[in-house]
């Protein structure tokens, strides 16, 4: 069989933002950039909340004007309602950092404006074919398009920016188990939000259901379409025996902020559920090639950070394939793989202070200092590498600070 061979600059896998981004990047760079989507465009996936720090890494792109003129909803900030306490944070209170707005985004409208972006600046896209296999020793994958062609890419260097496809991680077996518990998502899109009269209507609202058992997420969109999902462990799920729908009815409906804001909710989506979504890799670099995005690690959707970090990982590749094609020594192990973890262990700390209650105990305090509630949004922004948040210098250590500064008296549980 006939198998065509395609050589580029760069081979990128995946089209979603960590795709797009590394591939807009390096294609107005100049090289030659093939980006192969197995799957066709515009398609539908949850992780519509973006914060801040996805707009600075657009912008730096030349990328953030295109969104800007679609009409998204604009995100300004947060708010966690839970135990009658609402905690409530604008992006713009942070530690200095530029951007404080965001986007809330239907990711196929979202992702379909940046991959096209991507091509407008000159990449190739191979759209519905599959990579099948591939050989880190020549930098060569092996795939087939939609018709049952057999293609062959040859690149310098290769990016794995696939998602939950994982082609990395799977074809060359670097698949590790997440430490994180396995949780599921239950989500459906409704119209009929009763949404709020005050500035906070596009934010991203957060209602605790139970004794911290599950969280629900209320993402409004410009359209008056609102995303609604529902999350907890696999085991509190499994408990009730029902089935997707009446599972996200049930959780709703006995949450009282949610089931007073959803009152008159319609679903226009069928009630969807992903499980054991958490994922992590032994290693995110090899021989000229490298992962982006959920390739590499997913932590959770509570805080949003999918997206940032897919953008953030897409950016940081490109910048460092760059230096390496044009003969530059990278220390990939220091510059990519150290740096993003930084950024997802910062993460990690807040889902994991989220989950055991930690976060909670800060967040249901009335009264913080200021630095403390802006080190707080600035996390929440998206903003976790920045040195001067005490939280990204040491996470662990400076959550069990802040903890030990909040007193009994001054909280109101």
């Amino acid at each position: 069989m006939h198998v065509k061979e395609i050589v580029s600059d760069v081979l990128i896998i995946g089209g979603g933002p960590a795709g797009s981004i590394a591939a807009a990047s390096l294609a107005k760079k100049g090289y030659t950039v093939n980006v192969v989507e197995k799957t066709p465009f515009p398609r539908f996936v949850i992780g519509e909340s973006l914060l801040p720090r996805c707009n600075e890494l657009l912008e730096m792109n030349g990328m953030l004007e295109t969104i800007d003129k679609h009409g998204f909803m604009v995100k300004r900030g947060a708010c966690f309602e839970m135990d009658g306490v609402r905690e409530t944070y604008n992006f713009s209170e942070n530690i200095g950092q530029v951007h404080g707005t965001s986007y809330q985004v239907k990711r196929e409208e979202f992702d379909d404006l940046l991959l096209k972006q991507a091509v407008a600046f000159g990449s190739t896209l191979y759209e519905e074919t599959e990579i099948t296999a591939f050989d880190p020793e020549t930098t060569t994958a092996t795939g087939r398009d939609k018709e049952g062609n057999s293609l062959r890419f040859k690149a310098s260097f290769a990016l794995d920016a696939s998602g939950y496809g994982r082609v990395f991680p799977r074809l060359l077996g670097l698949d590790e188990p997440s430490d994180l518990k396995v949780r599921s998502a239950v989500f459906t899109r409704i119209t009929g939000d009763i949404r709020p009269k005050d500035e906070t209507e596009g934010y991203i609202y957060i209602y605790v259901h139970g004794n911290n058992d599950a969280w629900i997420w209320v993402i409004p969109f410009s359209d008056g379409v609102t995303s609604v999902g529902v999350v907890c462990s696999e085991e509190y799920f499994s408990t009730f025996g029902l089935e997707n729908e009446p599972f996200w009815d049930m959780i709703i409906t006995s949450t009282p902020g949610a089931a007073e804001r959803l009152a008159n909710a319609t679903k226009i989506l069928p009630v969807g559920k992903i499980e054991g979504y958490s994922a992590n890799v032994k290693s995110m670099v090899g021989k000229n090639y490298c992962m982006a995005g959920n390739a590499t690690e997913f932590l959770d959707p509570v805080f949003s950070s999918g997206v940032t970090l897919a953008l953030e990982s897409g950016n940081r590749a490109a910048l460092l394939i760059d230096r390496t094609l044009k003969g530059e020594a990278v220390d990939w192990e220091n510059e990519y793989a150290a740096y993003m973890m930084k950024g997802i262990n910062v993460f990690r700390e807040f889902v994991s202070a989220w989950y055991d209650g930690r976060l909670q105990s800060i967040f249901t305090v009335t009264e913080k200092p200021e630095k403390i509630k802006r080190a707080v949004s600035s996390i929440l922004g998206g903003y976790v590498w920045d040195d001067r948040n005490i939280f990204v210098k040491n996470p662990r250590s400076a959550m069990a600070a802040v903890l030990s500064q909040i007193t009994p008296t001054s909280s109101t549980i």
